[in-house]
């Protein structure tokens, strides 16, 4: 069985180009299931797509006691959705958008977010 929600990213930066928080006020926090272990919860996956503008997303994943991965994402409006598997015993996503360069002023360009879960 399969399930899934899906959400927008907040507008604004909350990384800049140079790697440096902006304000976490623009960014979102997802709680979710405990992905890959089995059960009711399943198999988790989280991708993002976007429209009008290319986007660059900053996503850390915490495992209950400590933000394991960052990893950044370029979501582009002309190709597919981008996204991952989530990490065994993942349990909250932090998501924001980054600066691509000084001169990137997209942080209001439509991005969201679909996490879903497959259980067998």
């Amino acid at each position: 069985m399969q399930a899934f929600q899906t959400g927008e990213i907040p507008h604004g930066f909350t990384i800049n180009e140079n790697n440096g928080l902006i304000h976490y006020r623009n960014a979102i926090v997802l709680a979710v299931p405990m992905a890959n272990q089995g059960g009711w919860a399943g198999d988790g996956y989280l991708s993002f797509g976007s429209d009008w503008a290319d986007v660059r997303l900053r996503v850390a994943i915490h495992n209950g006691s400590t933000w394991t991965v960052v990893n950044t994402y370029d979501v582009t409006a002309g190709g597919p959705r981008v996204g991952d598997q989530l990490p065994i015993s993942s349990q909250k996503v932090s998501i924001g958008r980054v600066k691509r360069s000084a001169n990137d002023m997209a942080d209001n360009v439509p991005v969201s977010w679909l996490l879903q879960f497959q259980t067998t």
